[in-house]
C-alpha cells in the first residue's frame, strides 16, 4: 500500500540520517473512531514491539479479571475479588478457603509453575514430567467439572512445554470441552492445542486452530495473528483456504492476512468482497484502514500521507446491506480532500440511519470544525456546546477536545488574534516558558475578566486549575527579563524569597561566571540592590563601580551568565529564549562596561573591564549564530568553535590586541593567558 511504503522510506531516512528527538509518523495525534471489541482492530502496526507489548499487557489484565470473576462464581460469591486474588495469584490466606480440594489445586498450580515459566537467574526446574501425571490423576480423582478442566489445561500445558506428547493428552481429555459452559480455560486450551499442532509439524492445522481464536468472545484472540506467520508459502496458504468450513472462515483468513505489514489491503478487500460482501471481516479490514488514515489529522510535518485514490474508488463500488463503515470511510476521505459537500452528504445519511452513533456524531462535528472560516462569540458558544455534548462521561474523548483547540488556534491566528491563539495552543498544559511579558499581562486581565462566551469560561476554568502560583512567579521572571526591577519587586511573590545560586554581581575569566560563593543573595535582595545601583547611576553616571556592577548583573541575567534562572522558566541548551531581550542586556552591559573603562584610573581594573567587554561581544556573536548553534563545534582551532572566529572578525581583535598592547604587563593579563585557552591560542597566533 502506498501509505505503508511511503512511511517505510521515511522511517529509513530518519534512522539513517538523524539522531536525537524524532516524531514517529505512525503515531496518530487524533483518533475519532470508537474502539472495537477485537484488540487486533484497534491497533495499527501489529508487528511493532510497543504495540505487541501493549496488547499483551491488556490481555493479561483482561484475562486476570475474567479468571477472578470465574473463580468468584465457582466459590458461590462467598469471597470478595480481593480475597480471591490473594488465594489464586498471591497464594496467601489459603486457610480461609473452606474447600480443601480447591486449596490443593492452588498449591499444585504454584508447585508446577516454574516448569512453564522461564527465569534466567534460576536453575532449570526438575521433576516436571511427574507433575503431568499428578495433574492427570487429579482429573480422574476430582468430581468437580470446573477443576477437571483446569487440571486438563495444566497437564496439557506442561506436556506441551516439556514435549511429552501433548496431543495424546488432548485427544484423551478433549471430551471435557464438549459442553456449553463458557470459560476462558477453553480458550487457553485452544491456544495450547494450536501451538502443539505446529510443534508437531502440522503447521497448517495449527494455524487453522489458532484462527478460531479470532473472535470477540475469545480472551486470547491476539494469538490468531501472532501465529499466522507460520504460513510462509503459497502451498500452505492454499491448504489453509481449503480447510475453511464456510465463507465466514474463508473471509477471516483474508482478514488475518491483511494484518501483515507487507499485505496488499486492496487485494484482500477484493477477495473478501468476492466471497461475501456482507462479511463482518470486510468491516474489520475497513475499520483498520480508516483507523490508519486518521493520520491525516496529524499536525506535525513528519507525517506525510498520500491520498489512496484507488482505495477510495474501491469503496465507491461496494454495495452491501450495512453501508455504515463504507460511508463513514468515504465521509472522512471527502474531508481529507476538502470536499465538504460530499462529506456532508455521507454525514447526513449516517446521522439519519444511525442517530445514536457517537462516531457519526463525531464525524459531523469534525466536518463542522473543518468548514469554519471565522470565529466569533456565537461560534465559540456553538463549539463549546457541541464539544461538551460529545465528550460527556460516557463518551470521553481527548481527541475531540484537543482537535477542537487545534482548529481554534488556526482560526484565531487567521484573524490575527494572537492571544486567543496562544490560549488555544496551551489549553491542556499552560507552558509558562511560552509567555512573554505582553502575553502575561493580557493573561492576567483575561483571568480576572467576565468571559463573553461559554468557551472562554471553560478556558478560564481550565487555566485556573493549571496556573495556581506559577503565573505569579513567571510574571516576576518576565519583569526581570525585561529589566523592570521595581515592578518585579512589587509583585511581592514568594519567588522573591528564593536564593540565587550564584552572585549576579560577580564575573570571572572562564565561561558563564557560574562559580564562587553560592546562595549569597535572595532575588528580592538582588532586585533591591539593582534599584539602588540604578539610582546611584542617575546621580553619578560616571561611577566606575556602579557601572561595573550594573554591567555584571546585566551580563549574568542574560542566557550567557550565571543567573538566567531568575529570568527563564526552562533553560534550553539547544535554543536561546527571547533573543532580542538577551541582545538588549548584552548591549547595555557593554555600554556600562565602557563607561567604567573610560573613567577608571586603575590599570588592573581597566584590563579586567576590557576583557569583560570582549566577553560580552563574544556572547553577542554566539547569539547572532543561534540558528546554527551546534554546527560550529569541532570546525575550528578554537575551543569555542567558528563563532570565535566570527567574534574576532567583528570586535574581538580590537579588544584582544588592546589587552596585549596596553595591559600585557598586568597580573590580570597573565591570569588570562593561564585560564583562557582561546585567548592564549589567539595571542600565540599573533607571534
Amino acid at each position: 500500500m502506498i501509505l505503508r511504503a511511503l512511511f517505510f522510506i521515511f522511517i529509513l531516512n530518519i534512522n539513517l540520517f538523524s539522531c536525537g528527538y524524532w516524531i514517529d509518523p505512525y503515531e496518530k495525534e487524533f483518533i475519532f473512531l470508537d474502539n472495537r471489541n477485537s484488540p487486533l482492530a484497534n491497533y495499527s502496526n501489529l508487528d511493532e514491539a510497543a504495540v505487541y507489548n501493549t496488547i499483551i499487557y491488556e490481555y493479561e489484565q483482561k484475562n486476570k479479571e475474567a479468571n477472578l470473576k470465574e473463580w468468584k462464581e465457582e466459590l458461590k460469591n462467598r469471597y470478595s475479588i480481593e480475597n480471591i486474588e490473594d488465594f489464586i495469584y498471591k497464594r496467601k490466606n489459603l486457610n480461609l478457603l473452606r474447600d480443601n480440594e480447591i486449596s490443593e489445586y492452588i498449591k499444585f498450580v504454584e508447585k508446577q509453575e516454574s516448569c512453564v515459566t522461564y527465569d534466567y537467574y534460576k536453575p532449570v526446574p526438575t521433576g516436571c514430567e511427574g507433575y503431568i501425571d499428578e495433574a492427570l490423576n487429579n482429573i480422574d480423582k476430582t468430581t468437580s467439572q470446573y477443576l477437571k478442566l483446569r487440571y486438563f489445561y495444566l497437564a496439557f500445558r506442561l506436556a506441551h512445554f516439556k514435549q511429552q506428547e501433548p496431543l495424546k493428552i488432548y485427544e484423551k481429555y478433549k471430551y471435557l470441552l464438549q459442553n456449553d459452559t463458557k470459560t476462558i480455560v477453553k480458550d487457553w486450551i485452544q491456544g495450547i492445542y494450536a501451538g502443539a499442532l505446529i510443534k508437531n509439524g502440522q503447521t497448517v492445522n495449527g494455524v487453522y486452530e489458532f484462527s478460531k481464536l479470532l473472535d470477540e468472545s475469545k480472551i486470547n484472540s491476539h494469538l490468531s495473528y501472532y501465529n499466522f506467520f507460520h504460513i510462509k508459502t503459497n502451498e500452505q496458504w492454499n491448504e489453509l483456504l481449503a480447510k475453511a468450513q464456510n465463507n465466514e472462515e474463508k473471509t477471516k483468513f483474508y482478514a488475518l492476512r491483511s494484518l501483515k505489514h507487507e499485505s496488499n489491503i486492496l487485494e484482500e478487500l477484493e477477495n473478501i468482497k468476492k466471497v461475501d460482501v456482507n462479511s463482518k471481516w470486510l468491516d474489520f479490514v475497513l475499520f483498520r484502514e480508516l483507523l490508519n488514515y486518521q493520520l491525516f489529522f496529524n499536525q506535525n510535518e513528519e507525517t506525510v500521507v498520500e491520498l489512496p485514490k484507488k482505495y477510495i474508488e474501491f469503496l465507491k463500488t461496494i454495495k452491501r446491506d450495512d453501508m455504515y463503515l463504507v460511508n463513514l470511510s468515504l465521509a472522512y476521505f471527502s474531508i481529507f480532500q476538502k470536499n465538504y459537500a460530499e462529506a456532508s452528504k455521507y454525514s447526513k445519511e449516517l446521522l439519519e440511519k444511525y442517530p445514536d452513533s457517537h462516531e457519526a456524531q463525531t464525524l459531523a462535528y469534525i466536518l463542522y470544525l473543518e468548514k469554519l472560516e471565522k470565529i466569533d462569540i456565537k461560534t465559540e458558544n456553538e463549539i463549546y456546546t457541541k464539544m461538551t455534548e460529545l465528550t460527556k462521561k460516557d463518551h470521553t474523548s481527548q481527541s475531540i477536545h484537543d482537535y477542537t483547540f487545534v482548529i481554534l488556534e488556526k482560526l484565531y491566528k487567521k484573524q490575527n488574534d494572537k492571544f486567543n491563539a496562544f490560549l488555544s495552543k496551551y489549553i491542556n498544559y499552560l507552558d509558562m516558558s511560552a509567555f512573554d511579558l505582553e502575553l502575561m499581562e493580557k493573561f492576567e486581565i483575561f483571568m480576572k475578566s467576565t468571559p463573553d462566551s461559554k468557551l472562554k469560561e471553560y478556558m478560564q476554568k481550565s487555566f485556573s486549575k493549571q496556573a495556581k502560583n506559577d503565573s505569579y512567579a513567571t510574571k516576576t521572571r518576565l519583569l526581570i527579563n525585561n529589566l523592570k526591577f521595581q515592578e518585579a519587586l512589587e509583585t511581592n511573590t514568594s519567588f522573591l524569597n528564593e536564593k540565587i545560586e550564584f552572585n549576579p554581581f560577580n564575573t570571572f575569566i572562564k565561561g558563564n561566571n557560574r562559580t564562587g560563593k553560592q546562595d549569597v543573595l535572595t532575588i528580592k535582595e538582588f532586585l533591591t540592590k539593582m534599584i539602588v545601583i540604578k539610582t546611584e547611576l542617575e546621580k553619578n553616571p560616571k561611577s566606575v563601580m556602579d557601572n561595573y556592577l550594573f554591567a555584571n548583573a546585566l551580563y549574568n541575567l542574560s542566557y550567557f551568565g550565571n543567573s538566567d534562572r531568575i529570568t527563564t522558566v526552562y533553560r534550553s541548551n539547544y535554543s536561546i529564549g527571547s533573543p532580542l531581550l538577551q541582545k538588549e542586556k548584552l548591549e547595555k552591559a557593554i555600554k556600562h562596561y565602557n563607561i567604567a573603562l573610560e573613567n577608571s584610573k586603575d590599570k588592573e581594573f581597566q584590563a579586567k573591564l576590557t576583557y569583560m567587554i570582549s566577553k560580552a561581544y563574544l556572547a553577542l556573536a554566539d547569539l547572532s549564530n543561534e540558528k546554527d548553534r551546534w554546527k560550529y563545534y569541532g570546525e575550528s582551532k578554537y575551543n569555542y568553535g567558528t563563532i570565535y572566529e566570527t567574534f574576532l572578525q567583528k570586535n574581538g581583535v580590537k579588544y584582544f590586541d588592546a589587552l596585549k598592547q596596553d595591559f600585557g604587563d598586568t597580573k590580570y593579563y597573565q591570569e588570562l593567558i593561564q585560564q583562557c585557552g582561546d585567548f592564549k591560542i589567539y595571542q600565540k597566533g599573533k607571534q
